[in-house]
């Protein structure tokens, strides 16, 4: 019995020693955890600036030649002939398309006759008038009536004239809109012409926002997927005064500095314009944000010794820099090395 009691003893006297060592080691190692939370993370802080600067606008628009012209009839009726197709160079005076003269012939040939009547009339009268026969009044009547009948046979033959369409000057045919036989109104255009002397413009449609931002002769970089990896230089030459009512938006007329001989009208460009007005902007470097998510982020702030983590609007993002318009001041101290160690409680150390 006695070795047994004794096994007994050792036996609980290890099983005590063992359960003290645990709770004693248990407890260092819970100092050892709170000294570590305890302590103060290094971080370095820098302060909000600010600078002035312009955004560049992003936009799109479509290529087309300065001195585009719609060529059209002065008179309605039927096209007898098209003497050429879209795409085709055209010299000036060539003739592009007639309509059928004989309606027209008809009116000049009736305006002729009726010039020629008053004529008659005319020197009857006057002979009358010199006999006493006839009355001033009578004479004045058929000097009136050759008089109109003149203007009516000018107004024939005008009529008559722009019954053909030739080519103002020398150029390219961009659009036909009509063909052969059709009926045609009066002043309806049959071609979009482009004239080769003209400046190549391209032009765009900007927000009310972006509208206040530009001014004329603003620089422009033009791109077309046509010819990549060439950008053209251009300058702003008209700015809309109103904006378009089915769009709201405001057109912007772009000059190319630098045109390319292959251009041709209806090319979609990219363009960046470098507004000329600048606006100062609080600024702080890229690394600063933290969580961003379109054009919101988050930046750590020392606060009391503490930090806050702050939600921030982003205006614009560079390469280096962010433009900021909501959520910080000039005067706020943001954590700028470390902060991807902090929480809401953290203890910090500010270190230059």
């Amino acid at each position: 019995m006695l070795p047994k009691l004794k096994n007994k003893i050792i036996n609980k006297l290890f099983l005590f020693l063992f359960l003290a060592s645990g709770v004693v080691i248990f407890s260092c190692r819970n100092s050892e955890n709170a000294e570590m939370y305890t302590e103060k993370i290094p971080v370095k802080v820098i302060q909000p600036r600010k600078i002035k600067t312009a955004f560049p606008i992003r936009t799109s628009g479509i290529l087309s030649s300065k001195s585009e012209i719609k060529l059209s009839f002065k008179t309605g009726g039927v096209i007898e002939k098209i003497y050429t197709d879209e795409g085709h160079e055209v010299k000036k005076g060539q003739t592009l398309a007639k309509l059928d003269l004989s309606e027209i012939e008809a009116h000049v040939n009736q305006a002729r006759l009726g010039a020629e009547k008053a004529e008659r009339d005319l020197r009857r009268a006057t002979n009358l008038y010199n006999d006493s026969v006839t009355t001033l009044e009578e004479l004045q009547n058929a000097q009136t009536a050759l008089e109109l009948a003149k203007s009516n046979l000018r107004i024939a033959e005008f009529n008559k004239k722009y019954s053909v369409i030739e080519a103002p000057c020398d150029g390219k045919i961009l659009k036909k809109l009509a063909e052969s036989n059709e009926i045609i109104a009066a002043g309806h255009p049959l071609f979009l012409f482009g004239s080769k002397k003209g400046d190549w413009v391209l032009r765009v449609a900007l927000s009310d926002v972006n509208l206040v931002k530009v001014n004329f002769n603003d620089s422009a970089w033009i791109s077309f997927d046509a010819f990549p990896g060439t950008q053209f230089k251009s300058v702003v030459s008209e700015i809309a005064t109103a904006s378009d009512p089915y769009t709201g938006t405001y057109e912007v007329e772009l000059s190319l500095i630098d045109a390319h001989p292959d251009f041709v009208s209806g090319l979609i460009g990219k363009v960046k314009i470098r507004p000329s007005r600048e606006k100062e902007y609080l600024a702080l470097p890229v690394h600063n944000i933290h969580d961003a998510d379109d054009m919101i982020g988050y930046v750590y702030l020392v606060k009391s010794g503490g930090v806050e983590k702050r939600k921030i609007h982003i205006l614009h993002i560079s390469d280096s820099l962010i433009c900021i318009d909501e959520g910080l001041d000039l005067q706020d101290t943001v954590i700028s090395d470390g902060a991807d160690y902090l929480e809401s409680d953290t203890k910090i150390e500010i270190i230059d």
